[in-house]
């Protein structure tokens, strides 16, 4: 008997068995539940789910309804824990607990991720079984909604993110391979294998296995990498390093006023400080990054007019391109400046806070930066202005990304590409500071602020977008390989290996196995420490030599299923 494929679910398709025990009373409050699984986790609840109230087991039913709203929050926590289970777990059974009022067993089975302990997900289910307790019985006010948000980063997301290493860019990438059909594995420490064999490839957050070690490195230091563009021909920053503030200010004085100032070795956008024009502020920022600098060491750098604008570089091409405008808020014409951000603020509180921007009320930053925007808080700006609250946009303190892939000038592009390509990055980041990106970097003074190893992918809803092309350009298809199954003794040996043979002519590095024996396209024997067929197919499907498998499931009894 034959079975045939186009790859395999090998790896997805074992899942991890949990048993709980929950209570549900008449009196639970399912509505309300809903409420706050809607409200403050943004988590909607299956049609599916609902509580019939038809039902000839009314009792049964609501525990039903009940136990699968628990099963999807935990599904939800492990996802913002960073472990990629988008399928919502299935129950299995459920049955009441004799002599118990109220109190069911239920039995439901999990997308196992290899390399992700399995206190991950008891900690997850316990966490949504405790969570969906108190919701069922809570008003949803802001004091509560505090509570939970505060209950769910101390209690869950805090020690499974110690269990399970990954970055900003895994979850949003492997969200949307999962829904294109791509099949992944996790590898450890974060590294997660997109497809089978020969069409597999290996990521880890954005970047891939084609990524090079040394431009990484070089990428990280701002210093090294400067010299590296400039050296290069390409524009770069203009910039002194000091490690005490006498050679900061002699620095300052030779680049000319302003200056910017920043920590030679930390992302994000932390400790820069712009427009520093004279000694006195000098000064302040240069301690501020001295102190976030691990070594102790400063950038002083020319300033340099406009705007820094984003272009994602994947495998030699630009991928998009967006301007990183500041945080700012959109006048309507009505409010204040003040009134507009205490708007955002109270709105962005009402979100769960790994959804929220990082808008904070007016402080004397935002005051300062209003002010040199032409603003005063008490000013009612027209429908459509943009006033800005910091003076660039970073990581501390958020920002707003515009698309503008479609608009950047083909000399800018092609500068990024040049930059990817000597840093040997196959996803790069390029900063490109300049006044317009429409214009040639060489005709408006622009320059290549940073290049960023590992530039988070994913993140905005601009970047969500493309992520498919991203997949569908780094992947050959859905990255599956042919793999045929076939079982018997010896006619299904033999119409096993006449398959391999058919495939080997067509051009293919087949491989046949069983569990004892496994042979190459060449008919030489691979050997392999396993007896099991489940091994011996899974370390193939991990092999970049493999461009088709053909399994014989032969007559041992512990061979379990692969296909």
């Amino acid at each position: 008997m034959r079975q045939s494929e186009t790859g395999t679910g090998f790896f997805q398709d074992r899942g991890l068995a949990i048993s709980f025990r929950f209570v549900s009373l008449p009196d639970l409050d399912l509505n309300r539940l809903d409420q706050w699984l809607g409200q403050a986790l943004e988590i909607h609840v299956d049609p599916e789910h609902q509580a019939s109230k038809a039902s000839e087991d009314a009792q049964r039913n609501r525990a039903t309804a009940y136990a699968r709203r628990c099963l999807t929050l935990a599904g939800k926590l492990l996802q913002m824990g960073n472990v990629p289970v988008f399928d919502c777990p299935q129950m299995r059974s459920l049955s009441p607990v004799d002599g118990r009022s109220g109190e069911w067993e239920a039995k439901a089975d999990f997308s196992k991720v290899d390399h992700v302990p399995h206190a991950c997900y008891g900690l997850a289910l316990q966490f949504a079984l405790e969570l969906c307790r108190w919701a069922a019985g809570a008003a949803i006010t802001h004091e509560n909604r505090n509570n939970l948000y505060a209950a769910l980063e101390q209690k869950f997301k805090v020690p499974v993110k110690r269990m399970v290493p990954s970055g900003k860019s895994t979850i949003p990438v492997l969200r949307v391979a999962h829904q294109l059909g791509i099949p992944f594995i996790h590898l450890g420490s974060g590294i997660y294998q997109l497809g089978w064999g020969s069409k597999a490839r290996r990521m880890d957050r954005s970047t891939t296995e084609l990524d090079s070690a040394m431009g990484s490195k070089l990428a990280r230091n701002k210093v090294a990498a400067a010299n590296l563009l400039r050296a290069a021909g390409l524009p770069a920053p203009v910039h002194y390093v000091a490690e005490n503030f006498e050679l900061a200010l002699s620095g300052a004085r030779s680049l000319g006023w302003p200056v910017v100032v920043k920590p030679t070795d930390r992302e994000r956008g932390e400790g820069v400080a712009v427009d520093i024009a004279d000694e006195a502020m000098l000064k302040t920022a240069f301690e501020a990054a001295r102190k976030l600098s691990n070594s102790g060491q400063v950038i002083i750098e020319r300033q340099v007019q406009g705007v820094c604008h984003r272009l994602f570089i994947a495998d030699g091409r630009l991928l998009y391109a967006v301007k990183r405008l500041p945080m700012c808020v959109t006048g309507d014409g009505r409010h204040t400046v003040a009134e507009l951000v205490d708007i955002e603020v109270q709105l962005q509180l009402a979100k769960p806070p790994w959804v929220r921007s990082a808008i904070r009320p007016v402080d004397e930053l935002a005051i300062a930066t209003i002010r040199a925007a032409g603003w005063d808080i008490s000013s009612v700006p027209p429908a459509g202005a943009l006033v800005p609250l910091r003076r660039i946009e970073s990581t501390q303190w958020g920002g707003v990304d515009e698309e503008m892939t479609g608009r950047v000038h083909p000399e800018n592009v092609s500068m990024a590409l040049r930059a990817a390509e000597l840093f040997g990055l196959h996803v790069a980041g390029i900063d490109i500071i300049t006044p317009e990106i429409e214009e040639p970097w060489h005709q408006n003074g622009a320059i290549i602020n940073e290049v960023n190893f590992a530039p988070l992918l994913g993140g905005g809803e601009i970047s969500r977008r493309h992520i498919p092309v991203f997949l569908r350009d780094f992947l050959d298809g859905d990255g599956r390989i042919p793999m045929e199954g076939f079982q018997g003794g010896e006619s299904g040996l033999q119409m096993a290996l006449n398959r391999q043979q058919e495939l080997i002519e067509r051009g293919m590095r087949c491989y046949f196995t069983t569990s004892t024996r496994t042979l190459d396209a060449k008919g030489k024997e691979r050997i392999l420490p396993f007896q099991n067929l489940d091994q011996r197919t899974a370390a193939l499907l991990l092999s970049p030599e493999v461009d088709a498998i053909v399994v014989l499931r032969d007559a041992d009894p512990a061979a379990p299923e692969t296909a």
